[in-house]
């Protein structure tokens, strides 16, 4: 792993056994010379993907961005879900994390948590393609245990470090999910002035509402003009590291 003042970059393929549900072709018995490898494959699949989303992504059209045949790709990664799973794991592995420090503990959960936020901004489709996989790569693994390593040093008993690990990945990714966006095209605009605009429409749409109905839309109309992500992702992360706090304290 490679140490940094920041934490540590998920960089590393060490030798750990796959998990039963590996998508991936077992080819360790069979020696075959190919112009690629599985490295350069999941490279090419995420520019691809950061450059045109999801919807552009095709076995056919991989080979075609590697001069490839499709066939040769099947062939390193097994399907396209298998590669799904390299890409995963590949994005996982940008992440960093960094050495428990129980003082710290708090403040590097929410670092962890900013970071999964950038990186999925940086990669708008990885939380949906994340749904329903159970990552165990190398660089997940790694990662869940540096995560793990400091909730554990913050006093977090067994069961609440767990839990609140993978609260933690639900919280981030579900409040990404509302700036990446779910259509195949790629991310939402999220130019500031646009963003700016838009609430401040909804500001004043909010405050015409007829008051008799609306009492405390109406009252609060001026906060909706509010459109910093920002401010709302360090509130959330906020009360949720709070609360996992006193909870940590209670047990």
């Amino acid at each position: 792993m490679l140490e940094s003042a920041r934490g540590v970059a998920m960089t590393t393929k060490p030798d750990i056994p796959p998990p039963p549900w590996q998508r991936l072709p077992d080819r360790s018995s069979r020696r075959r010379r190919e112009p690629i490898s599985r490295e350069a494959i999941v490279k090419a699949a995420v520019d691809l993907l950061d450059r045109e989303g999801l919807a552009a992504l095709s076995m056919r059209r991989l080979g075609d961005e590697l001069g490839a045949g499709a066939a040769s790709l099947y062939w390193h990664v097994g399907s396209k879900d298998g590669l799904l799973d390299l890409v995963l794991d590949e994005i996982i592995g940008e992440q960093q994390v960094a050495a428990p420090d129980p003082a710290r503990w708090q403040e590097q959960l929410k670092e962890v948590a900013r970071h999964q936020r950038r990186v999925s901004l940086r990669h708008p489709y990885v939380v949906r393609i994340s749904i329903g996989r159970i990552p165990m790569g190398p660089n997940a693994l790694q990662y869940s245990e540096r995560v793990l390593g400091i909730l554990r040093a913050g006093g977090l008993p067994p069961r609440l470090a767990v839990q609140g690990y993978l609260v933690l990945i639900a919280t981030v990714n579900g409040f990404t999910v509302d700036e990446t966006g779910v259509e195949d095209s790629g991310a939402p605009d999220r130019d500031p002035a646009h963003l700016a605009e838009a609430a401040e429409m909804a500001r004043d749409y909010i405050a015409s509402l007829p008051t008799n109905l609306f009492p405390n839309m109406t009252s609060l109309a001026s906060e909706f003009a509010l459109s910093d992500p920002d401010e709302r992702f360090e509130l959330l992360l906020d009360i949720f590291v709070d609360g996992l706090a006193r909870r940590a304290a209670a047990a």
